[in-house]
């Protein structure tokens, strides 16, 4: 099956390979420097360089040097460490309880312990890994033009790994990840790492079994209470680490984002993995986070449509060769900055006592509330690590432009505005890919051409988006829901840029929506603050450093955008100004969005108990969403982002964390409702922000899929 499959997948991409190198517009760019930039940049290297000049299959099955392994290794095969996972301690004591409190045989629970590891466990084999190189070498030389990799990051991880077992911590926006990940380490000689996979892909036929056999390990999404699948996931994750037997691979952000915004990070893994440095298993964890930053996303137009609700096709391997399609397209460079690796025990030193766990079975203790509350900042550092090693593309720049105007605009404009917003970012610490030796008309047509699926320019040289239609498997083609599609496909890039602004955002929402001549210091910081803990579902916040942040940003905003503060004031009509503006007007539809959920919670029926009736968070979001377009087919706002539910559903956990939503489980799932008091408050406070319609009273009916506006607008 391996070979047939193996050889079917050779001479497809050869064959493909011929026609596009013939035809394909970016070969024909591949030498012009104003298209792509050189094998070295910056800190960077093109791994992609040497495979366009040298035989792919000599590479693939070269013999590899396996002398960076962590020097307390025991090697073991992955049938050894399934049958250590099942003779741990930790599994046989909660096998005995599972057995207890089920009241079922032992033998029925082992059994059902050791189909949990069967199902889970990678079967990592160098031959595979070899041959499913060669198949993705040609896979990306088809895709990308460059793929950027900081070496130095890859040599500190080489040195790093031999004293002290590696977490390999990567961004999660593209399905493309981890196997650059697995490409990256084999291509620099490096361990292979094993990798915490979804059981999506477990159920392809034939991929699902390369993927366990190139090192990926499938855990559901969600385990629950299962005892016994949480102590098989525990051992199996934690005796890898101990061991050292490969770096251990998974994304803090639980799923890939399908807005280009990172999410905040999931704990699960984050605290099973880390446990054995509590409990003294092994001295120091090193995390290593990886920052992966595309030109162009893969995905990008399934994720414009999932963020309306069309449902996301299924994993398959049938779904995988049909869309081979996009072999004939360009998808421009990948940039991958490798962090600075972060010691555990440095970052704990002084502010937890390891000796806590020493009175218990160390397979029984979990980690304390004190520990867990370390551990839940180091996740939100990791991701504002990756955060700041991200690497912004012109294209970002030009579609946060082009999101702020209506209609088609000239390309003279766009460069005007980009050359603009680019100093700003700058000036904000963003790392622009920008190539130092050409002039931004060229830069900027250049990313105009890459993204010829979303825009295309004129005769007239002016600039507009391009029509998408909707999927087959959605309802019928609706020109509201097609523009939305096109505005959120847009927003993909767009969204790459917001976490540098956020912080200056949120101060110049409250200038520029001051109705006053000056604001206190004081009275801004309390709306800041207000801002932080209602976007904290949409970026990503140091908690803890709300003071700190604000500060900084008022800073920033006083000594380079005209921001005027005198005795501890901020004077609103000498700061207003094309800063603050712009800033602003880049997350005005976040705040509409959720002053949107507000009024959609607010309108609720109450039930028999005269509270409002609750609802699954699901069916709460895609009514919101309901509203949000009646209210854009009406012309009462214009904002299409209003329409994703990935908003929708940020909102209700925001509004959730701030008391304005209530939770409730019903045979184990989980209802919401609105809290009014708080809610009402949080409304009033949202429309202090921005311009929000009149909207008296509202009636929904998700069943017909109708919003009646029960008032005249």
């Amino acid at each position: 099956m391996l070979k047939r499959g193996f050889v079917f997948g050779i001479k497809f991409l050869f064959s493909r390979n011929k026609r596009i190198h013939a035809t394909g517009i970016w070969r024909h760019l591949g030498d012009d420097p104003k298209f792509v930039s050189a094998k070295q940049k910056d800190i960077f290297t093109d791994c992609l360089d040497d495979r366009r000049h040298s035989s792919d299959l000599k590479w693939s099955f070269r013999p590899i040097d396996t002398a960076t392994s962590f020097k307390q290794v025991t090697p073991r095969t992955p049938e050894e460490i399934k049958q250590h996972v099942m003779n741990s301690d930790r599994v046989k004591y909660t096998v005995e309880q599972v057995s207890l409190e089920m009241h079922l045989p032992i033998d029925e629970v082992v059994e059902q312990a050791s189909s949990i590891v069967d199902e889970m466990a990678h079967n990592l084999r160098m031959g595979a890994i070899r041959g499913f190189s060669f198949f993705l070498i040609k896979i990306f030389k088809q895709l990308y033009r460059r793929i950027y990799v900081n070496e130095e990051g890859i040599e500190k991880i080489r040195s790093t790994m031999k004293e002290y077992p590696i977490l390999l911590m990567p961004t999660h926006r593209s399905y493309m990840d981890f196997l650059l990940m697995s490409y990256i380490f084999y291509s620099y000689d490096l361990p292979m790492p094993v990798i915490a996979a979804a059981m999506d892909f477990m159920g392809m036929k034939f991929f699902g079994w390369l993927l366990r056999n190139s090192g990926a390990f499938y855990i559901r999404r969600s385990f629950g209470d299962d005892q016994l699948y949480w102590a098989v996931f525990t051992e199996y994750v934690q005796t890898q680490i101990c061991n050292g037997d490969h770096p251990i691979e998974f994304f803090v952000e639980g799923t890939r984002s399908r807005t280009s915004k990172s999410y905040p990070p999931r704990f699960g893994m984050l605290y099973a993995s880390l446990e054995p440095y509590f409990k003294s298993h092994i001295n120091d964890i090193m995390i290593v986070p990886a920052s992966i930053s595309y030109d162009r996303i893969l995905e990008e137009t399934l994720y414009a449509y999932e963020l309306l609700g069309v449902p996301k096709p299924k994993e398959s391997a049938s779904g995988l060769l049909k869309a081979r399609s996009i072999l004939q397209e360009d998808f421009g460079n990948i940039h991958i900055h490798f962090g600075e690796p972060l010691s555990l025990r440095q970052y704990m030193d002084g502010k937890v006592d390891r000796s806590a766990h020493n009175l218990a079975p160390r397979y029984i203790a979990s980690l304390t509330s004190e520990e867990q509350l370390h551990l839940q900042v180091l996740g939100h550092q990791i991701i504002l690590q990756h955060l700041k090693n991200m690497i912004i593309c012109p294209w970002s720049l030009v579609a946060a432009v082009l999101m702020q105007c209506n209609g088609g605009v000239s390309v003279r404009h766009i460069v005007k505005e980009v050359e603009w917003l680019k100093r700003q970012a700058s000036n904000l610490g963003a790392r622009i890919d920008w190539p130092g030796n050409e002039n931004a008309d060229a830069v900027i047509r250049a990313s105009l051409l890459l993204h010829k699926n979303i825009v295309t320019v004129t005769s007239d040289d002016v600039v507009e988006l391009l029509q998408m239609t909707l999927p087959a498997t959605s309802a019928k083609q609706d020109q509201l829901m097609t523009s939305a599609a096109q505005t959120l496909l847009l927003s993909l890039y767009r969204n790459q840029l917001l976490h540098v602004f956020v912080r200056v955002a949120m101060i110049s929402l409250s200038i520029n929506s001051c109705p006053f001549d000056s604001i206190q210091l004081d009275d801004l910081f309390e709306k800041y603050s207000f801002l932080e803990k209602l976007l904290c579902k949409d970026f990503i916040f140091l908690p803890g450093n709300t003071k700190k942040d604000f500060d900084n940003s008022l800073a920033m905003l006083t000594h380079g955008c005209g921001v005027i503060v005198e005795n501890n004031q901020v004077l609103i009509k000498k700061s207003v100004n094309k800063y603050t503006t712009f800033f602003s007007q880049m997350f005005e539809p976040f705040l509409l969005g959720y002053w949107i959920v507000c009024r959609y919670l607010l309108s609720m029926s109450p039930g028999v108990n005269g509270k409002p009736l609750a609802r699954p968070p699901k069916v709460m979001a895609k009514e919101a969403q309901l509203l949000s377009a009646q209210l854009l087919r009406d012309g009462i706002i214009k904002y299409h982002e209003v329409l994703s539910l990935d908003m929708m559903n940020n909102a209700l956990l925001a509004l959730y964390n701030m008391g304005a939503v209530k939770k409730e489980k019903r045979q184990g799932i989980t209802y919401k409702f609105p809290n009014m008091i708080p809610l009402s408050k949080i409304t009033d406070d949202l429309a202090k922000f921005i311009e929000v319609p009149p909207l008296p009273s509202v009636s929904i009916n998700v069943d017909t899929k109708t919003v009646t506006i029960n008032a005249k607008l």
